[in-house]
């Protein structure tokens, strides 16, 4: 019964911890949006400052420095604009090293809290669509933490297909390419190629690149991550799938024996298991057990309050 009652007491503190909200992730958020207006605000000003330092087809000076920041950032790099002057390149230079590792951070924590905004609504999408009817919150949230991974790289992939449209539309129709080459144009951007043949040459076209370089090129890094996270998941269910249904043995009752008093309580049990999974190390237990032993000064196996009257008592001695 002790060891039932102790089971369902860490049940109820994992949920305690999985509900609680993770307010972390929105205070950085704000700093790296900050941190990436910064960057922009900065180039802008440089880069217009030096506007006859660059080279190429220019349509407006802060629209053009703003452009020229943003493809320096991504690694775009058409060749549509260039630094010409020691100046101009000693700030290219500078922009593109900050930008690759700023901008690359920041977009990417950006993307990430984009997806798990779209990832409910994605997963009550699929969930309509496959029951004919909406199901509980509860339901579709512990859907979407199941399967997470899954569903982060379903709503990136979407996201990107939807961008990759829209840019092959827009060139197509403002820029004046054909499908093929417009859809070329998009290939060669997401991808930072840039070869440079075609590229935003018109002002609508500068401003519309601004936002949607800095989307898709960090959407399709992201893509990519989430590919190795969902296959990393998958092998990961396979494992703690096979570990649950697989049988038991006694030699498995003789390792999960800690205390070797023959049996095996619900803790012993749980902690086998967990190290099966590769969710603890032998080496992790070790390190808190150590550390139980510390706190358990009267030696009675088991942590009270006296223990933590006894300490304290000391730590005011010292």
């Amino acid at each position: 019964m002790a060891d039932h009652g102790m089971t369902d007491m860490l049940l109820k503190k994992v949920k305690i911890y999985e509900d609680r909200p993770l307010t972390t992730n929105h205070i950085s958020l704000k700093q790296m949006s900050l941190i990436l207006v910064a960057y922009l605000t900065v180039g802008t000003v440089c880069f217009s400052l030096i506007q006859d330092q660059i080279s190429g087809t220019k349509t407006n000076k802060i629209l053009d420095a703003v452009y020229f920041c943003v493809i320096t950032m991504t690694a775009a790099g058409y060749g549509d604009v260039g630094p010409e002057t020691r100046l101009a390149k000693s700030l290219a230079c500078v922009f593109v090293f900050t930008g690759l590792a700023l901008g690359g951070f920041v977009l990417s924590k950006v993307a990430d809290y984009i997806v798990e905004k779209q990832e409910i609504l994605f997963v009550k999408a699929m969930h309509m669509h496959e029951t004919n009817g909406p199901d509980s919150p509860n339901d579709i949230l512990k859907e979407a933490e199941t399967n997470k991974a899954k569903y982060k790289f379903l709503t990136n992939l979407t996201l990107i297909v939807f961008l990759m449209t829209l840019g092959t539309l827009f060139l197509s129709l403002v820029e004046k390419l054909s499908y093929f080459e417009a859809f070329y144009c998009v290939c060669a951007t997401i991808t930072t190629l840039g070869y440079g043949d075609k590229s935003f040459s018109t002002r609508a076209g500068r401003l519309f690149a601004v936002f949607w370089i800095l989307v898709t090129t960090v959407s399709l890094a992201q893509l990519f991550v989430y590919l190795v996270e969902l296959w990393t998941e998958n092998r990961r269910q396979a494992l703690v799938h096979w570990v649950l249904n697989r049988k038991l043995t006694v030699q498995d009752l003789e390792k999960a024996d800690l205390d070797d008093d023959k049996v095996v309580s619900a803790a012993e049990y749980v902690l086998y298991k967990l190290r099966e999974m590769g969710k603890v190390s032998n080496e992790d237990i070790a390190v808190v057990v150590e550390g139980f032993k510390n706190l358990d000064v009267d030696h009675s196996g088991t942590l009270t309050v006296n223990d933590l009257k006894i300490i304290e008592s000391f730590e005011s001695q010292c």
